[in-house]
């Protein structure tokens, strides 16, 4: 507008990016001249200033000046680096939140309750019995006559400990207890049920257990636990967040944009600049090698992976790996042929104020995968689809009406199995669509982080009816309340219930009061010096009687058990304990499914089968049938050869098995 440059006002921004704001004409007249001078001045510093402060304070002015004023590679790694940042930030903030609970400790209250109706009573008795009238009338007694029952559990959560009780009730009246407490930092968990033994049993896993051989796994969980920010500080993680998202922002050498494009979400229409970016093999592969390049240039991680996880043995193997891979990504740079087709294409949705509100990946097969939201007034909409061969396979869509801190609206999700593939279009004819909606209506945060809410849920699933959950919140707790109602008859209500508190009062069992366990040496524990079979029989009958059953038909059920219990542990004193390690064996299945003969059998086993082969395809294991109609099993060691065995076991190993072999063929005939 104003062509004199002598008077352009420089406002250079922290970026290096330049925007000027235009003065006036010399004027060099006295007077009413030089007022005027002075006033255009005054109102072109206002202006600079307001254009600064505007610039500094509102997203939607310092996103439009972007757009504007950077080359679309520029505005598309702003816009990346500018979210990743937010996203760094929140991520960091939740993270420290969750530290802060974690040292200060949380306690926990959980109920869930069931309150059955006659009609569920009556259903109950005839699934477990066939009909009512067979049902016995102690068990029916005590189905009809409980009116509710109760779930409750109260935890303790402080540090690296944990500790739980959870108490079962019926009618008010207690039952059933399961203790249960951790310390992650030593690695012991204990576990009791009071009425059945008042002593702790526990476990001690230790501190360098190769476990189920995963020890580096379980190693580093355990570490996590005991205490996550030696692992990964807020700080850190929040750093990390944005150099990889550097990465990514940084790459993109070709953008294309489209502003004030019209993007639908669901049944509204919103405009978005659309930033796309195409990816060649070649470009990925490139992409892949900048991550790892990273990586490799990154200490924190590095310090993860080696030191406090021990996930890899030393710093040398952990480069010498990463160079390994960095190699193979150039030798595929410098020795592949590339074509220019591009095989995945991004779209990022970008809003006034240079937010990300969604994306859309493309690849060369006709797939895509969509997710985006957006607002017009009090409108809220989103979408999250997958799409093969031009069709829709699976669809989440939100619809939300605000209104004050509340919302109204129905989440919908939408599963496509299509058949009838027309080859003549190159698409599917027909699509099996099913639905399953949820309802809601006046949804209200109450505490984000405790996370009570309010609101009427209705899940609406084809075919059936439809499920109504209530939920409320007093800001102190949260209860949630559904009726359990099938073909038009009401099973009942079911309730859940909770608390959270900012503090925790965890309490760890004595070791030297405890019956420990060491779980590397777990086979050689004797379970019997910890439970007897006179244990388990007071146990059931005194549960039994809490639960409402007679004296009598307790103690009648209490010695049933104990009785079981001693004969197999009879049984299991009686058999010799050896160990069996069936990897080490080819077992060869040679049974003629028509004759009844193993292939090969020798003259004077017309009757038998061969049932394992051995050497020679002869295995010297010979079932058949005896007088009584029962079976007989031979054993013939000759059969065996220690040269077919040599590369799984010593000479001294295999002579023991044969031993082993004949003994156990003793027996089971």
């Amino acid at each position: 507008m104003y062509e004199n440059n002598n008077n352009n006002m420089n406002n250079v921004f922290s970026d290096g990016y330049e925007v000027t704001v235009s003065g006036v004409d010399n004027i060099t007249r006295k007077g009413k001249g030089r007022k005027a001078a002075l006033m255009a001045w005054g109102i072109a510093a206002i202006m600079a200033g307001g254009s600064i402060t505007a610039y500094a304070v509102s997203d939607t002015v310092k996103n439009q000046v972007k757009l504007r004023i950077c080359s679309p590679e520029k505005y598309y790694a702003w816009v990346t680096e500018n979210n990743s940042e937010t996203i760094g930030e929140t991520v960091g903030k939740y993270y420290r939140k969750l530290l802060d609970k974690r040292e200060k400790g949380q306690n926990i209250n959980f109920d869930l309750s069931f309150e059955p109706t006659q009609d569920a009573k009556k259903v109950l008795n005839e699934e477990l019995f066939g009909s009512a009238s067979d049902v016995p009338k102690e068990i029916k007694k005590v189905i009809n006559g409980t009116d509710k029952y109760v779930l409750s559990s109260d935890y303790n959560i402080k540090k690296s400990t944990i500790s739980s009780n959870t108490e079962l009730y019926m009618d008010d009246k207690s039952v059933l207890h399961l203790d249960y407490a951790a310390d992650f930092k030593d690695m012991e968990y204990f576990l009791r049920i009071p009425e059945f033994k008042e002593q702790w049993l526990g476990i001690e896993m230790g501190n360098d257990s190769d476990l189920y051989g995963v020890g580096a796994i379980v190693n580093s969980y355990m570490a996590l636990l005991k205490d996550p920010s030696s692992v990964l500080s807020p700080d850190e993680l929040e750093k990390e967040v944005n150099r990889y998202a550097g990465v990514w922002a940084n790459f993109a050498d070709e953008v294309k944009l489209e502003k004030k494009e019209s993007v639908d979400i669901c049944d509204i229409n919103v405009n978005y600049t659309v930033a796309t970016v195409d990816f060649t093999d070649k470009d990925l592969e490139k992409l892949g090698l900048m991550y790892l390049e990273e990586i490799k240039k990154d200490k924190v991680i590095k310090d993860i992976v080696v030191n406090k996880l021990n996930l890899i043995d030393n710093e040398t193997e952990y480069l010498e790996e990463l160079d390994e891979s960095i190699s193979e990504f150039k030798d595929n740079l410098e020795k592949k042929d590339y074509d220019n087709e591009v095989v995945v294409s991004i779209d990022t949705y970008i809003d006034a104020k240079g937010t990300i509100r969604g994306f859309c990946f493309r690849n060369d097969d006709d797939e895509s995968f969509r997710m985006v939201i957006g607002r017009i007034g009090s409108n809220i909409r989103g979408e999250l689809a997958f799409v093969e061969n031009n069709a829709p396979r699976f669809t989440v869509s939100l619809k939300a009406d605000e209104s004050g801190k509340s919302y109204t609206g129905d989440v919908s999700f939408v599963y496509s199995d299509y058949y009838n593939y027309n080859f003549s279009e190159g698409n599917y004819d027909n699509l099996n669509k099913e639905t399953i909606s949820v309802n809601f209506r006046e949804f209200e945060i109450k505490d984000e982080e405790k996370g009570y809410f309010n609101g009427d849920f209705s899940i609406i699933i084809p075919d059936k009816a439809p499920i109504s959950i209530l939920c409320s919140s007093d800001g102190k707790s949260q209860k949630i309340k559904y009726n359990l109602n099938m073909d038009d008859t009401s099973y009942g209500d079911f309730s859940i219930g909770y608390s959270v508190g900012n503090s925790a009062d965890v309490k760890i069992p004595s070791k030297n009061d405890a019956f420990m366990l060491d779980i590397n040496n777990i086979d050689e524990a004797d379970i019997d010096e910890y439970i007897t079979s006179d244990d388990i029989r007071d146990f059931v009958k005194n549960t039994l009687v809490k639960i409402g059953f007679d004296k009598e038909m307790a103690e009648t059920a209490g010695e049933a058990v104990k009785e079981g219990y001693d004969r197999r542990a009879d049984e299991r004193a009686s058999v010799d304990d050896y160990d069996w390690d069936s990897d080490d064996f080819d077992f060869d299945f040679d049974i003629d499914e028509e004759e009844g003969k193993e292939f090969g059998s020798t003259e004077g086993t017309e009757n038998k089968e061969d049932i394992i082969g051995g050497a020679d395809n002869q295995s010297g294991f010979v079932i058949g049938g005896s007088d009584d109609n029962g079976l007989d099993f031979e054993f013939d060691p000759s059969k065996f050869k220690y040269e077919d065995f040599k590369d799984q076991m010593t000479e001294d190993e295999f002579n023991q098995w044969m031993d082993l072999m004949e003994q156990f063929t003793k027996k089971v005939s």
